[in-house]
């Protein structure tokens, strides 16, 4: 293996512990400083909220009444870390689908579960 992918791939493992809260960390820096890397210069970025895990935080964000769209893009905020305009592009897509699905509805502005088809 390449000494740039070693590299990479203990970056990576780094960022997933760090998003995470997972034990290790000092390991995982250790092997970066020997190989001659400092591991609070490297950025981390953000885990991105896959399609079911989306349609899954509009869910959650439905399950306690209906709510804007807004509303639900907060909850996506705060449950998943992202930006304000990241977590509304993403959520106003989730809930989108949802609808077509059928999961979701839509009462002008307010977006609710549809009774029937969602279990709690």
């Amino acid at each position: 293996m390449q000494e740039k992918s070693i590299i990479n791939a203990l970056l990576h493992v780094r960022a997933q512990i760090i998003r995470d809260r997972l034990d290790g960390l000092d390991h995982v820096n250790a092997l970066l400083v020997a190989r001659g890397v400092v591991p609070e210069a490297q950025h981390v970025p953000r885990k991105l909220a896959q399609r079911r895990d989306t349609a899954r935080l509009a869910l959650d964000a439905l399950r306690s009444g209906p709510k804007r769209s807004s509303e639900v893009a907060a909850h996506a905020m705060a449950a998943a870390g992202l930006s304000e305009q990241k977590a509304k592009a993403i959520m106003y897509q989730a809930l989108y689908n949802l609808h077509r699905r059928g999961l979701v509805a839509q009462d002008g502005k307010v977006w609710r579960l549809s009774s029937d088809k969602v279990a709690a």
